[in-house]
């Protein structure tokens, strides 16, 4: 029998650990405040207000001056440099202080992004058929997408972004090598947003001490391969004492000991494309998460365990009514952008797959989240009976 435990970022706000989307970009934001009037001279008189809203301990972190503040820190150097005016962390951060995001999930976070990433690739298409067709007016199907293109582009202006080094850019110009070079520019400022998580969880959280730790977790008599859609290695930490467990990060894992460039982390957008398209327009094709786990080699270690999973079950317990796997899940919201790799797992043969949830809420976003990954029927057909191959189990407190 294998023991199969599946974790999302549910499972490090579980320890109490800050890793919301909004801890991140707070930490930035004060984090930037700091270093900047060290840099600027200033005879800094810091105010509790700005950090009222952080994690005490991330406020602890922003209060060592000897270390926020040297120049010579080569890490924190890099970190003000990739996030000080960062389009992509901007544009978030705008977007929280307009409650347009929560702050909360980071599916709300990278839905964001596909929005302007669509958006931005509508605009080009528009713009090329008005040069194919040697005419301005070109019908737009779609005035909300084509408006908030446009808008980013010129609030790209505004806030003094230098685009392709052109004062006389213009959001009509967004389109073949023109556009190329502007998505360039985006695809750079998202790996300097992914560098600077990388940096924050390892540096800041990473050193945070864990006090708590999970009764469904220990619950578990024994956990085998544990698939990990975090970058932090919180269970290994804390869980396991014996290390011989074996890890598949899917996302990939941090190390702050290399560069923007070697940075292995996947954080992008699902495919949006249909038909044809998908294989052709691929001037973002830099921002989908099927092309980063690709480009960047991050774990795809699962595919391996399933011949095992599979090749254990003989003849005369494949038509028995028991088990000969467990596949628990704690912390993941079974969005669909991890659909292939969620669903592969729920359904292989003899396995039952048990999912936490933490409240009445959080059970019915599951239910309905997994509709969309198995479709109705299979999960009506996999809750009932003496042994169900799917149960939901709420989280012990």
């Amino acid at each position: 029998m294998m023991n199969i435990l599946i974790i999302g970022n549910g499972f490090d706000l579980a320890h109490g650990l800050p890793t919301k989307y909004s801890d991140f970009l707070g930490f930035l934001k004060k984090f930037s405040y700091i270093y900047n009037e060290n840099l600027e001279g200033r005879n800094r008189q810091r105010q509790t207000v700005i950090f009222k809203d952080l994690d005490e301990r991330v406020q602890e972190y922003l209060s060592d001056d000897k270390r926020i503040t040297n120049k010579d820190d080569k890490l924190m150097k890099e970190l003000y440099s990739l996030s000080v005016n960062n389009i992509w962390i901007n544009h978030l951060e705008e977007c929280i202080t307009k409650n347009k995001l929560k702050g909360e999930n980071w599916i709300d976070f990278e839905s964001e992004i596909s929005e302007v990433v669509r958006a931005l690739e509508y605009l080009k298409k528009i713009n090329k058929d008005r040069v194919k067709n040697s005419k301005f007016n070109v019908d737009i199907d779609d005035n909300e997408m084509y408006d908030k293109a446009c808008q980013f582009i010129n609030k790209m202006k505004e806030k003094g972004y230098k685009v392709l080094e052109m004062t006389n850019f213009e959001t009509e110009n967004f389109y073949d090598s023109t556009a190329k070079k502007v998505i360039n520019k985006l695809n750079n400022h998202l790996n300097g947003l992914i560098r600077c998580l990388e940096i924050y969880l390892e540096d800041v959280v990473g050193n945070i001490k864990i006090e708590t730790k999970l009764i469904d977790i220990y619950s578990i008599s024994k956990i085998d391969k544990l698939i990990s859609f975090n970058y932090t290695d919180t269970f290994k930490r804390i869980y396991d004492e014996e290390q011989n467990i074996e890890y598949d990060y899917i996302h990939g894992k941090l190390d702050t000991s290399r560069n923007v460039d070697e940075n292995n982390m996947v954080l992008g957008i699902d495919e949006y494309l249909d038909g044809d398209d998908k294989n052709k327009e691929l001037d973002f094709i830099q921002f989908k998460k099927y092309f980063q786990r690709i480009h960047k080699k991050t774990g795809c270690q699962y595919k391996n365990w399933i011949p095992k999973l599979k090749s254990s079950i003989n003849i005369v317990n494949e038509k028995s009514s028991y088990f000969n796997h467990n596949i628990y899940i704690y912390g993941h919201s079974l969005d669909i952008t991890d659909k292939d790799i969620l669903k592969e797992l729920i359904m292989l043969p003899k396995t039952q797959t048990t999912i936490f949830y933490y409240d009445k809420n959080d059970y019915a976003q599951k239910i309905a989240n997994l509709v969309r990954i198995i479709e109705q029927d299979v999960l009506i057909d996999s809750v009932y009976g003496v042994k169900p191959k799917i149960i939901f189990k709420e989280i012990q407190k």
